[in-house]
């Protein structure tokens, strides 16, 4: 594989690991896997992140003649708009991984169990005071 296909080589195992890992966690087996599975989705936004930000750095140096056809105004426009889209991609990005940040650290401080347990009486949420009753004070 040369050097140049290894981008695009990378984007589609990217996108077939994405594919894999939306039915797998479909169904977890262990409830801690949910606080590993959000600190793998984190490091690999940030990677998605770093990714169109580069991205968007080639589409601004992309030139007229040597990366498209010169003279094409059609191509010159759809190269701006890339540019225009990915830094806003880029923005949204780094804000996903904001948002995926806070999960994992809400997730962090969860008593995981390493296999689903069926909920006991003991372990049941108290019951909500009914309607007719006087509220605690």
């Amino acid at each position: 594989m040369s050097d140049t296909n290894g981008p695009r080589r990378a984007a589609q195992q990217m996108q077939e690991a994405a594919r894999y890992l939306a039915r797998a966690s479909r169904n977890l087996d262990a409830p801690s896997d949910s606080h590993e599975i959000l600190r793998s989705l984190l490091e690999t936004q940030g990677s998605i992140a770093q990714t169109i930000r580069e991205l968007a750095e080639w589409h601004r140096a992309a030139a007229a003649g040597t990366h498209y056809s010169r003279p094409h105004n059609e191509s010159a426009r759809g190269v701006m708009t890339a540019v225009s889209e990915l830094d806003l991609a880029a923005q949204e990005a780094d804000a996903l991984q904001e948002t995926l940040s806070r999960a994992h650290g809400g997730s962090s401080v969860v008593d995981w169990l390493e296999s689903p347990e069926a909920e006991t009486s003991e372990r049941a949420a108290p019951e909500t005071p009914r309607s007719d009753s006087p509220p605690d004070r």
